[in-house]
């Protein structure tokens, strides 16, 4: 299928997800920052990126910024739990900066498989 990197600070989060992906048949790497992903993805280009916005070292915006200066048709699943009613959205914000997805937390293994199959037949 596609290999997929993994960029969230929440090593549980991280776990889980990579597990849902390789068992619909992705190859999965991880990383706990934004530096540590850019660093895999200078290895080798993912068929998608997914990225948390709140994370420790560089956060998912900046990420994302970065990785669009970088590779900018790469396809970059973006996912956060902090958007709140009222406030400005920061998944909202993601997509203004290029993001090709927004996917929100908690994680629903059912949306995100169907998320990424989605993703990567565009």
């Amino acid at each position: 299928m596609a290999y997929i990197v993994v960029v969230d600070g929440d090593a549980v989060t991280r776990a889980v997800v990579r597990a849902l992906l390789e068992d619909a048949g992705h190859e999965v790497a991880e990383a706990r920052e934004g530096w540590a992903g850019l660093a895999i993805m200078g290895r080798r280009v993912p068929e998608l990126v997914i990225t948390e916005l709140y994370m420790e070292g560089m956060e998912g915006i900046e990420f994302l910024r970065r990785v669009r200066a970088t590779w900018p048709s790469e396809p970059v699943l973006v996912t956060s739990a902090r958007d709140r009613p009222g406030a400005v959205s920061i998944l909202g914000i993601a997509r203004l900066l290029g993001a090709t997805g927004l996917l929100e937390k908690p994680i629903v293994e059912s949306r995100l498989v169907e998320t990424v199959g989605s993703i990567l037949v565009a």
